[in-house]
């Protein structure tokens, strides 16, 4: 699990990092949106899953995948997925953050 936005971060705000694959020949990637800052994943709260397809089969760590947080002021997160190598983008949204806790 890799976190991207910080507890009490203020929001409006935007985060993205750059991923590749784990495995050769891989075609595609799932992306797991999580809230929480547990060490162990299955402490932290699921609030979304996406597959990004297409992906080149090449070498594992060859491909650049680029994933973006951008959470507005009404604490709406739009979760971005981008293949640098094609060029192809993928999202999804997910409801405003305001009700959930802070697990």
């Amino acid at each position: 699990m890799t976190k991207l936005i910080s507890h009490n971060t203020t929001i409006p705000t935007k985060k993205s990092q750059t991923f590749s694959t784990a495995a050769d020949g891989q075609t595609a990637i799932e992306v797991k949106i999580y809230q929480g800052e547990h060490e162990l994943v299955l402490d932290n709260k699921l609030l979304g899953n996406f597959n990004l397809i297409g992906i080149l089969p090449v070498l594992k760590g060859v491909p650049q995948i680029e994933i973006t947080f951008n959470i507005d002021a009404d604490g709406i997160v739009n979760v971005s997925t981008k293949d640098k190598a094609i060029n192809k983008d993928q999202s999804m949204t997910i409801a405003s953050l305001s009700g959930l806790s802070e697990g």
